[in-house]
């Protein structure tokens, strides 16, 4: 083998190394585009799902808060009429203050007699 055929045969050899090295880089990098598009799909649907469940949580939390606010409807309309039974009660109070005083005021000229001017 003489020196041009030894530099032929080292060229091919590296040629075809690089070939190999070319087709093995190929596929593992389809092999990894595989993959990643397979994590991305999973990750995609785990968010959508995690999405949806965020998604319900807040129409109960608005749910809860639609709850919330009637009761504190309710809440007034209670207050307004413990405020109206509570001035209903002072006013009777009054009265009967008023009243009390009236009948010891005619006790007191009952028990004592006829008042002379």
């Amino acid at each position: 083998m003489n020196d041009a055929q030894t530099w032929t045969t080292i060229g091919g050899m590296f040629t075809f190394m690089l070939a190999f090295m070319a087709i093995v880089v190929r596929l593992f990098g389809q092999n990894l585009d595989a993959r990643f598009g397979a994590l991305t799909a999973v990750m995609t649907a785990g968010f959508e799902q995690v999405d949806r469940r965020f998604e319900q949580v807040d129409k109960r939390f608005e749910q809860v808060d639609r709850r919330f606010e009637q009761v504190d409807k309710r809440f007034e309309q209670v207050d307004k009429r413990f405020e109206q039974v509570e001035r209903r009660l002072d006013r009777i109070e009054d009265r009967v203050g008023a009243l009390d005083r009236d009948v010891a005021a005619i006790t007191r000229r009952l028990m004592d007699g006829p008042e002379t001017a």
